[in-house]
């Protein structure tokens, strides 16, 4: 594995120490057999690592009230599912760790047997380190891969950036009703539900 001489993780809060693969190269067929033993995610940007942050355990109970409003939903009863923390590879040498992602019962299948897919609505949870130009480049990444709509959470100012598209964005909070329309359009909830204690 060979290094960048600039690896971007000035930001990162380092509670598992510095993400010693940040930055390196490799192939694509390499990325898909290596394993991190560092105790970060990585994304594989053109053959660039990038260390990412798991879901803090705070973030799962969002994840549970995000899941329990799914389960009434026709899709649920189709057996799709919403997933957390899946690769999504948005282009040939682009892969990317949506937080939550929702799939198909059909996606599912051609999943387990090693298929690439393209989830149509994705939650992504900001950090306090992300970088903004970091998290414009992932929205054109999966707008362009075909997702349909994306829930950007900001959960320190509970804050709900919902995008259907690269230029069109509604800011919700408190009683906005968040909507995952047009991927998921009975998947409606309240940011305050969202955010629950």
């Amino acid at each position: 594995m060979e290094s960048t001489t600039e690896p971007s993780t000035q930001s990162l809060p380092y509670r598992y120490g510095v993400p010693k693969y940040a930055g390196h190269r490799m192939t694509k067929a390499d990325f898909l057999r290596w394993e991190s033993d560092d105790n970060y995610v990585y994304e594989f940007s053109d053959g660039v690592l990038e260390p990412t942050i798991s879901m803090r355990q705070d973030e799962v109970l969002m994840l549970k009230r995000l899941t329990r409003r799914f389960q009434q939903t026709n899709a649920y009863e189709q057996e799709g599912e919403l997933v957390a923390e899946v690769d999504v590879w948005v282009a040939e040498k682009q892969q990317r760790r949506p937080d939550i992602a929702y799939y198909t019962s059909d996606q599912l299948s051609l999943i387990a047997i090693g298929e690439s897919v393209i989830p149509s609505f994705v939650v992504e949870l900001a950090s306090e380190s992300d970088i903004e130009q970091k998290s414009l480049i992932k929205r054109h990444e999966y707008f362009d891969a075909g997702v349909q709509v994306i829930w950007w959470v900001y959960p320190l100012y509970k804050e709900v950036y919902v995008y259907t598209s690269p230029k069109t964005v509604t800011i919700c909070t408190d009683d906005d009703m968040l909507s995952a329309a047009p991927a998921l359009p009975e998947l409606t909830m309240t940011v305050a539900e969202l955010f629950r204690k």
